[in-house]
C-alpha cells in the first residue's frame, strides 16, 4: 500500500480518531517524517484544538451573561440561543476542516491572545459581570522527539500511594487515562533499556494483534527512554500513575471495561507468550 499525500489527506480523520490499523497506522506514520506538508497540518490541528476549546468557552459565557440581562425581549432570548448553536456549529466545523492557517484562516495559526468583543462598559450594574478580557491563549508546546538524537523528555514524575492507577503520555506530548480506552481491549506492557528482551517482545505482539480493531497496544516505559531501533509499537510514556501494579518486564490485559484480567512476564520464550495473549484477547473480544 502507498501512502502519499492525498491518501493521508483523505484518512486525516482516521489518523486522529485512532482508527487505522497497525500497517496503516506505521506508514503514515512513516510518511509524515518525510513530507512537510503533511506534518504541517497534522501540527496545526493539533495547536488548535485547545484554542478552539477556549473560544467555545468565552463565547458561551458572554451568551450566557446577556441571557441573564434585565428587559430582554423573548426573541432577543431566542436569537440568543441561536446565536449559540450557530457558535458550536461553526467552530465543530473548523476543528474538523482547519488547515495550515489555524482556524481555517479566521486566526492565524500563531496567535495566542483573543482580544474582547465590545467595550468594557457596556454592560449595566445589573448584567452578570463577565471578565472582556480573557487569559492568552496558548496551544500546547511542541514536545521534544524523543528519537532525536541527544533529546530525550523530561523526568517522571514521583509515583506515590495518591498516584493515579494508570496516566500515561505519548511522544507528543498527549495525556490519556483508562478511561480513554474504554471499550477496547488494552495490552501494557512495560519495558526498559535495561530489559530488551520485554521491548522485543511487545514488538512481537504488536505485530501479532496490532491491526485488531478492538485491541490497543502500548509499550509503557519511563520518560528518559528512547525507542530502541526497529521498534514501531507505540510507545508511551509513565505520567507518575501506579501503571495499574505492574512492573518493569511485566504486562497487564485489561478488559472494556477497565479491570485487569491478566498479568504476567515479558521476559519469556515469544512462542508461549503469543498464544496465551491470543486466548485472552480472543476470550475478551479483541477482534
Amino acid at each position: 500500500m502507498k501512502v502519499d499525500c492525498q491518501w493521508f489527506s483523505t484518512n486525516l480523520e482516521a489518523f486522529f480518531s485512532d482508527s487505522l490499523d497497525a500497517q496503516q497506522f506505521q506508514l503514515a506514520s512513516e510518511h509524515l517524517k518525510t513530507c512537510l506538508s503533511c506534518r504541517s497540518e497534522v501540527q496545526a490541528l493539533r495547536d488548535m484544538d485547545p484554542v478552539v476549546k477556549q473560544l467555545l468557552k468565552y463565547r458561551m459565557t458572554k451568551a450566557l451573561a446577556a441571557s441573564h440581562a434585565p428587559k430582554r425581549s423573548a426573541a432577543f432570548q431566542l436569537g440568543l440561543a441561536g446565536a449559540a448553536l450557530a457558535i458550536v456549529g461553526v467552530l465543530g466545523f473548523v476543528v474538523f476542516l482547519g488547515g495550515t492557517g489555524g482556524f481555517g484562516g479566521l486566526l492565524p495559526a500563531s496567535q495566542t491572545t483573543l482580544q474582547s468583543e465590545g467595550s468594557p462598559n457596556s454592560m449595566t450594574s445589573n448584567d452578570v459581570k463577565v471578565d472582556d478580557e480573557i487569559p492568552a491563549l496558548r496551544a500546547k508546546p511542541d514536545a521534544p522527539d524523543p528519537n532525536s538524537p541527544g533529546v530525550k523528555p523530561g523526568p517522571e514524575p514521583p509515583v506515590t500511594n495518591i498516584s493515579p492507577a494508570f496516566l500515561v503520555t505519548d511522544p507528543a506530548g498527549y495525556s490519556t487515562s483508562l478511561e480513554d480506552y474504554r471499550g477496547r481491549v488494552l495490552f501494557i506492557g512495560v519495558w526498559s533499556e535495561e530489559q530488551p528482551e520485554a521491548a522485543h517482545n511487545i514488538q512481537k505482539l504488536y505485530q501479532a494483534f496490532g491491526n485488531r480493531k478492538e485491541v490497543r497496544i502500548l509499550g509503557v516505559t519511563s520518560r528518559n527512554q528512547e525507542r530502541p531501533a526497529g521498534m514501531t509499537f507505540p510507545m508511551v510514556f509513565n505520567n507518575g500513575s501506579r501503571l495499574l501494579d505492574t512492573h518493569s518486564a511485566d504486562f497487564a490485559v485489561v478488559d472494556k471495561e477497565g479491570n485487569v484480567q491478566m498479568r504476567g512476564s515479558l521476559v519469556v520464550d515469544p512462542n508461549v507468550l503469543i498464544p496465551k495473549i491470543r486466548a485472552k484477547l480472543d476470550e475478551l473480544g479483541g477482534r
